[in-house]
C-alpha cells in the first residue's frame, strides 16, 4: 500500500506506533480481494502512481541491514516457502532497477536447507556489485530494456 498511494481504499490505523512496520500504518477498507480490478488498474499505473522508495522516511527508525540483502528462498513456516530476491526491487533500496534473474533460477532447497541458508544469510546476500549504481535523486530510473522485459513476463 505504501508503494501505491491512492491505489487501495484505507484508514488509518489508530494503534499505529512509529516503531512498528510501515505496513501497519493502514487497515483495508471492507471489500477488497477483487483480483480483476487491481490488476486493470495495475496494468493502467503511470512512473507518478508509484512511491518507489516507501521506508525511506522510516530509516531513523528501522535502519537498513545487511541481511536485507538475502536472495533466496525463505519459509513462513514449512509449508509456507518463497523465493525473496531483492534484486527485483533495487529501486525500493535506492538503486537503478535492472533486469533481475529468473525466478526459477534459484536452487530447490528443502526445509533444513533453507533454514539454514537464512542462518548463515551473509553468503547468501546480494553483494554490493549486484546493487548496480545508485538513483539518487532520480527514482525512476531503470537500465534499458527493464521496461520491456517487465512487460514480457508480467503480461504473459
Amino acid at each position: 500500500m505504501a508503494h501505491f498511494p491512492g491505489f487501495f481504499s484505507v484508514d488509518p490505523n489508530p494503534n499505529y506506533i512509529e516503531n512498528y512496520l510501515v505496513a501497519a500504518k493502514w487497515t483495508l477498507q471492507k471489500g477488497h480481494g477483487v483480483g480483476v480490478t487491481y490488476r486493470s488498474l495495475l496494468n493502467h499505473l503511470q512512473f507518478d502512481d508509484v512511491c518507489w522508495r516507501s521506508y525511506e522516511e522510516h530509516r531513523e527508525i528501522q535502519s537498513f541491514e545487511e541481511i536485507f540483502w538475502y536472495s533466496g528462498w525463505v519459509m513462513c513456516s514449512v509449508v509456507r516457502v518463497y523465493r525473496h530476491f531483492p534484486e527485483r526491487v533495487l529501486q525500493q533500496y535506492g538503486y537503478v532497477q535492472t533486469i533481475p534473474r529468473h525466478l526459477t533460477n534459484v536452487v530447490e532447497l528443502r526445509p533444513p536447507q533453507i533454514m539454514q541458508a537464512f542462518l548463515d544469510f551473509r553468503t547468501h546476500t546480494l553483494k554490493e556489485p549486484g546493487w548496480g549504481e545508485p538513483a539518487g535523486e532520480e527514482t525512476w530510473r531503470m537500465r534499458d530494456g527493464y521496461v520491456l522485459w517487465y512487460i514480457r513476463v508480467s503480461h504473459p
